[in-house]
């Protein structure tokens, strides 16, 4: 059977089961739609059934409107897929029906088929679980690039994560130990935080920034610096950084010739090899919880506030 005139989709659907948000505002735009149509596939494109995804900072930010409001509603939101490929496009010749497959895509991934262009995908290994390449898509995979390739930290290097209890610093810190470093700093706030970034690496520096400052707990401050938070953080983190460090911000900027901003440049390969780090155990993956995919869990996932892990949806 034909289905958008590329590769067979073997069974006969027209219609699928999504997560809709009808305009910019509170979580009460998410709704469920019980009759969504199918996505058609371009030639470069798979067509994944989903058994994954995860809620991400970004996918609040754009729902409240954060991140623009030029798109049209109502629309399917959603960043993050973990599925099998059901479908592919003439062109795709690096994955086949039946390939688990996970990808970073700006919308459409809150429903239970998704249309991903073949340079954003990867294999999910073996060894890893849906809902753990669900949970790395996006923050893990920005905390990976930031060190490897914005970065570009060496083992010789200080190195300070601001924020390391969140996905980005999360997998920013192991990423790091993985290449070597050995004086690694962290901050975090509140002793549940600490807990959980501590037991990744007992030799692991934490800084509860709630506490302590940071000119007195590294005194002789750091090579490379990566902020998560933003603000005043960036500020002070200019404190601590030597003349010839460098500083990567996912938020902010300044005049400050260390400081570059930082965004995530997703791709297959990038997150191929992340992969390959979790299969290895080389790179943990802190999961909060995991709930069935509805409108209901979504928005009760978007309204929970400074949790210690992901946040996961399941497709049955």
């Amino acid at each position: 059977m034909a289905y958008n005139g590329v590769t067979a989709y073997k069974e006969s659907v027209n219609t699928m089961y999504a997560v809709e948000m009808l305009n910019y505002g509170e979580p009460t735009v998410l709704v469920d739609n019980l009759a969504a149509a199918m996505p058609m596939i371009k030639p470069k494109q798979v067509l994944v059934k989903q058994r994954a995804t995860a809620i991400d900072p970004y996918d609040v930010k754009f729902r409240q409107g954060l991140m623009g409001t030029d798109k049209a509603t109502p629309l399917i939101p959603g960043s993050s897929v973990a599925g099998v490929v059901v479908a592919v496009g003439a062109e795709v010749t690096a994955f086949a029906v039946g390939d688990r497959v996970v990808a970073s895509t700006h919308l459409k991934s809150y429903a239970e088929f998704v249309p991903v262009g073949q340079s954003l995908l990867a294999k999910i290994p073996d060894a890893v679980s849906d809902v753990q390449a669900a949970a790395v898509v996006l923050g893990g995979q920005t905390g990976y690039q930031m060190i490897t390739k914005d970065l570009a930290v060496q083992p010789r290097d200080t190195v300070l994560i601001q924020g390391g209890a969140g996905s980005v610093g999360f997998t920013a810190i192991q990423v790091a130990k993985w290449l070597g470093v050995q004086t690694l700093y962290t901050t975090v706030r509140g002793q549940a935080a600490a807990a959980v970034v501590q037991a990744v690496d007992p030799t692991l520096q934490v800084i509860d920034s709630q506490t302590t400052s940071l000119q007195a707990a590294i005194p002789a401050g750091v090579d490379v610096i990566l902020d998560t938070i933003g603000g005043d953080t960036l500020q002070t983190s200019l404190a601590v950084l030597k003349p010839t460090g460098r500083l990567v911000s996912l938020v902010d900027t300044m005049a400050d010739s260390r400081v570059t901003m930082g965004y995530l440049q997703s791709n297959g390969t990038q997150l191929a090899e992340l992969l390959a780090l979790v299969a290895q155990g080389q790179v943990i993956v802190n999961i909060a919880d995991t709930r069935p995919f509805n409108a209901a869990n979504v928005r009760d996932f978007q309204t929970r506030q400074h949790v210690l892990g992901k946040l996961v949806l399941t497709f049955d």
